[in-house]
């Protein structure tokens, strides 16, 4: 059979008809489905993949029309042998043209799939979306294409703050210019949602716009999710002069990098991630970012007392909104007992009326310290505990407040137990140390005496700061361990100058004399005062005197000790009582009425409790009571060496009422 003569049977069958039916219908589902890509959300390559199917399909369906439709002629005219049909010419010649489609169909599947789907160049594979934040070219709507350059170069420097500050990966414009002219050659067309979503999907995008006003250039710009149905931040209008657009690009660069490096690092718990460390972090509006550096550089230089102070007022200065070096500016002062610089910064931060919840939490908690109002005190610092109870400075700042502003040295280990300390590299830790203090301090209350000896006693052979060895100390006089406490301070003392180890007898005299032993409180003052002729601290002499019951060296010796520093209410005290026991009580009731004299502001009890400590030496049992009630109202500290560790109240450290007084603050937390 010739082809014409084929193409005529064909066409006598149907067959162009029933074949053009496929090829329509094909030809329709394609359009109908690169319409309905988009808004369905499906997959670019989905008209792609579509075109396969059909190519496919299209060999398919011509055997469909011959098993289906062309057979039973053949069946008919084999029952009719005088037709000239010879059936075995169009059989053959049907199937030649089966197989020759079927080749092209094949070949060019095999085509689209290299070219889609397994291409040597340019892959569009989906690339990972974790921590990738795509940057496009800010929209210019000013009407003048001569300034589609400041899209360019306010993407560009975003990404370059960006990069430089490895704060992510970017999915720069060109990027996507990329794939959008690969897929409009692979797929007809390319639609930029649909380009960021199925292929790049980014984790963020940043876009925005610019426009003129008043003669001044005006930058607007935004952080949208990868899936572009949600603006996570619209950050403040930046204008700057047209002919200086990096200014306004460096600003709005500060201001995404700020909320890059905290924001989604952030969780209930308040936290941000910092390479290897976690901190607090608690503000509303992202930092600009030099600002937020400068903060942390300063966290990190925290002993270093004049870079730490200078690291934080950079970050106000460069960044006034930003509150959280304000506090810790204010922890700084406090810290030096600069109370009044402390109500003052405070009070300028209370001004601002557009405070957080964790924000509004932490004035409280300097309003509360200030003012002495330790139930509120507590309050607000567990608030932010428990928001933030892993950053190390929260955690040992709780453990103070609980121990030594409200006596609560119960609370102390389960704070303590949140952070393991067994992987920290306690030398370079300043919060670890104080953590291990605090704990150490709280154990001795509870008389968990010999658990303080073996945490504390190679703590101290590691770090050798004094005030880490009082609750040692205080443990091995406490468990009766007092050779042992010998052999440690003798130890200690080969290497330790004469302050240093001064300061540890006097500290270890007064335990021993809290525990009655005074015959051994004796040996250690008369250490201190066997160096009297040596470079020591007259401050040790008199106090290992003074302790000692000989008033009278201890008279000499402070009474120049006053003259020179009239307002120490612990030298006019203790020569007020020096006063008394050498028979002079008019010159130490004079004193006392000086100590009135001297009242001031963020005193915290300090007058109250000196001239409790007087009463209680002259025996005026209902005066020591009433003053120490005072003292606690007014703010004094629970420290290793006051109250019921005070050796002036020994004779009524067992009154009910005194016991009470220890207890006023917790008892206004119930």
């Amino acid at each position: 059979m010739t082809l014409k003569g084929f193409f005529k049977e064909c066409h006598k069958k149907e067959v162009f008809k029933m074949l053009s039916i496929y090829i329509v219908s094909s030809w329709v589902l394609l359009q109908v489905l690169a319409l309905l890509v988009e808004p369905l959300g499906l997959p670019i390559k989905s008209v792609t993949i579509l075109i396969v199917v059909l190519l496919i399909g299209f060999p398919i369906y011509i055997y469909y029309v011959w098993k289906f439709r062309l057979l039973k002629y053949e069946i008919q005219q084999t029952e009719d042998p005088t037709t000239p049909y010879n059936k075995s010419a169009f059989q053959k010649m049907y199937f030649s043209s089966l197989f020759v489609v079927t080749l092209i169909s094949g070949i060019a599947v095999t085509i689209i799939i290299k070219n889609n789907f397994n291409s040597s160049g340019l892959k569009l594979n989906a690339i990972d979306v974790k921590n990738k934040i795509a940057v496009l070219d800010f929209e210019n709507t000013t009407g003048n294409n001569d300034l589609d350059h400041i899209g360019e170069i306010a993407a560009n420097w975003i990404i370059h703050g960006i990069t430089e500050n490895e704060v992510a990966e970017v999915i720069s414009s060109k990027i996507v210019d990329d794939y959008t002219s690969v897929l409009k050659t692979q797929a007809g067309s390319a639609n930029l949602n649909n380009l960021l979503k199925n292929y790049l999907k980014p984790e963020k995008i940043i876009e925005g716009m610019f426009y003129m006003e008043k003669g001044k250039l005006l930058l607007q710009g935004s952080i949208k999710n990868g899936l572009l149905d949600q603006t996570l931040i619209s950050f403040e209008t930046v204008e700057c002069d047209p002919d200086s657009p990096l200014d306004c690009a460096e600003e709005l660069k500060q201001n995404i990098l700020g909320y890059l490096s905290t924001e989604g690092k952030t969780n209930e718990s308040g936290y941000i991630q910092l390479e290897n460390r976690k901190t607090s972090y608690y503000e509303e509006k992202p930092p600009k970012y030099e600002a937020f550096k400068y903060m942390i550089n300063a966290l990190d230089v925290n002993n270093d007392d004049e870079n730490h102070l200078k690291l934080l007022q950079k970050a106000v200065e460069i960044d006034s909104s930003f509150l959280e070096p304000k506090f810790h500016i204010m922890a700084y002062y406090y810290n030096k007992g600069a109370f009044a610089k402390t109500d003052s910064l405070m009070k300028t931060v209370s001004n601002n009326l557009n405070l957080n919840r964790r924000q509004k939490n932490w004035l409280l908690f300097y309003q509360s310290i200030i003012n002495g109002k330790y139930d509120k005190l507590y309050k607000a610092i567990m608030r932010e505990y428990e928001d933030a109870s892993l950053d190390l400075t929260t955690n040992q700042t709780t453990m103070t407040i609980a121990l030594q502003y409200v006596n609560k040295p119960e609370d102390i280990k389960a704070i303590y137990d949140v952070i393991p300390m067994e992987d920290m590299v306690i030398e370079n830790c300043e919060e670890c140390e104080y953590r291990y203090y605090l704990k150490g301090l709280a154990d001795v209350e509870l008389k968990n005496y010999n658990s303080t000896i073996e945490t504390l006693l190679p703590i101290t052979n590691t770090i050798d700061a004094n005030y880490l060895k009082r609750p040692l100390i205080s443990a091995y006089v406490k468990a009766d361990r007092l050779n042992e406490l010998d052999a440690y301070l003798s130890e200690f003392g080969l290497s330790a100058s004469i302050d240093d180890i001064n300061y540890l007898y006097i500290y270890t005299g007064m335990q021993l004399l809290n525990a009655s032993r005074s015959e051994e409180a004796q040996n250690y003052f008369e250490k201190v005062i066997s160096s009297k002729n040596s470079a020591s601290n007259k401050r040790y002499i008199a106090l290992a005197y003074y302790y000692n019951k000989d008033y009278t060296n201890a008279e000499t010796l402070l009474a120049g000790m006053v003259k020179n520093d009239p307002k120490n209410i612990e030298f006019l005290v203790h020569l007020a009582i020096s006063y008394y026991n050498n028979d002079k009580e008019e010159q130490a009731i004079q004193l006392i009425e000086q100590l009135n004299d001297i009242r001031a502001e963020y005193q915290y009890g300090a007058v109250d409790y000196g001239i409790a400590q007087y009463y209680a030496t002259t025996n005026d049992q209902r005066k020591a009571l009433e003053y120490i009630l005072k003292s606690i109202v007014q703010g004094n500290y629970f420290t290793p060496t006051s109250y019921h560790h005070d050796p002036h109240f020994n004779q009524i450290k067992q009154h009910p009422v005194f016991k009470g007084h220890l207890n006023y603050w917790k008892n206004k937390l119930l």
